[in-house]
């Protein structure tokens, strides 16, 4: 008798499940995908977008509390310290070209300086009794001045402030605010330190003696302030070699400073970086309360002392003046400390980008681009509209 053949069926899917399978799972991985990626592009922009932000905060911040200091005189709060018409204590030169600029980059920028006499952040005490005699007492007795009749010992606190003082500064006695210029500075002992007045290259200014002799007795233990006179800082944007990868430079909101001479500004201290990635820096003044501003909308090809300041700014704050300006302060010219005397409104406008190009921020498809954020200060520094008499 034959035996029967059992058959059975085989497990599984079939080839056209499989097929059909895999053509819904490819549809669900490019949707997905697609969702990943606008996830990630929203994710790096969003973090481009706030760093910029907070880059822009933060330059406006320190432009903020550096320009209450402009104008600043500490010397001799009575007469103005001596400087020429080319190079006055404060202003501003337009559209000045960016040197090494890519083409993506900014191609011009403003240029603002400004004069001050700076203080050193910290306030010592004479220790002990003043000279022994001062600059009238030696002229009546006809006497010769020694060395312990110009020289002062210091009670600094700190090491760290002893470190601070050196010869060229001025020293400012508290208890009278005569200002007397430090010619040389001996070793320090502990906290304290000598300092040895001399004859001051700015006499006319500070009304030191030509032997750097003290005027008046001071009082023991009373305070007193260093400073660094004559100082010119200037604001502009530099390229700088911050990417290696980006062979033009990153373009950088800097801070210059220097000794201030007649002969234009030289920058003396190490640069200060306030923020990179920026696209624009743009300087106004307004004498009017802001219903004007001067250098707004001025062309790009004007630039230069004379065209883009003398002429062009600073003619746009005399019209200002002629018709809102207070009797007697009716134009800037005649006095290069015009800025102390009229209360001007700075504005200062700067934008920074992010830090990549990408096609999310360009105007035109499948192109890369920046994205520019702008943030404006404005406000009157505080020595601005300070009489000096």
């Amino acid at each position: 008798m034959a035996k029967s053949r059992l058959f059975f069926r085989a497990k599984g899917f079939s080839m056209v499940e499989l097929l059909v399978a895999l053509v819904f799972t490819t549809i669900l991985m490019a949707g997905l995908a697609s969702v990943f990626k606008a996830s990630l592009s929203t994710f790096y922009t969003s973090g481009e977008i706030l760093s910029s932000a907070r880059r822009n905060r933060m330059s406006i911040d320190l432009l903020g509390d550096d320009l209450n200091t402009a104008a600043m005189y500490l010397t001799d709060l009575s007469v103005p310290p001596p400087v020429v018409p080319t190079n006055p204590p404060f202003y501003i030169i337009p559209n000045v070209l960016i040197a090494s600029a890519g083409t993506s980059d900014p191609q011009r920028t403003d240029e603002l300086y400004f004069y001050l006499d700076q203080p050193v952040p910290f306030e010592a005490n004479l220790d002990g009794a003043a000279p022994q005699q001062t600059a009238a007492e030696l002229l009546v007795a006809e006497k010769a001045a020694v060395a312990a009749d110009k020289t002062f010992t210091i009670e600094c606190h700190k090491d760290a402030y002893v470190k601070q003082i050196k010869a060229g500064q001025v020293i400012l006695f508290k208890d009278d605010w005569e200002p007397a210029y430090i010619e040389s500075v001996k070793p320090p002992t502990g906290t304290k330190v000598n300092v040895t007045m001399g004859t001051d290259p700015l006499a006319q200014m500070t009304g030191a003696g030509s032997a750097g002799l003290p005027k008046a007795k001071h009082l023991p233990f009373s305070g007193v302030v260093f400073i660094q006179p004559a100082q010119m800082v200037r604001y502009h944007i530099e390229m700088l070699q911050l990417d290696p990868q980006n062979a033009a430079g990153v373009p950088c909101l800097v801070r210059d400073q220097g000794i201030y001479i007649g002969t234009g500004f030289v920058p003396q201290q190490p640069q200060q970086i306030i923020t990179e990635n920026v696209s624009g820096f743009k300087v106004y003044v307004s004498a009017n309360s802001g219903v004007g501003w001067a250098g707004l909308g001025m062309d790009a090809s004007v630039t230069g002392f004379s065209d883009g300041w003398d002429l062009g700014i600073r003619t746009d704050l005399d019209t200002q003046l002629q018709n809102s300006g207070r009797l007697n302060y009716q134009t800037t010219r005649g006095s290069e400390h015009w800025f102390r005397s009229i209360p001007t409104l700075v504005r200062v406008d700067v934008t920074t980008r992010t830090a990549t190009q990408r096609t999310e921020y360009s105007t035109t498809p499948g192109t890369a681009a920046y994205r520019d954020f702008t943030q404006s200060l404005v406000f009157v520094p505080r020595h601005s509209g300070l009489t000096m008499n």
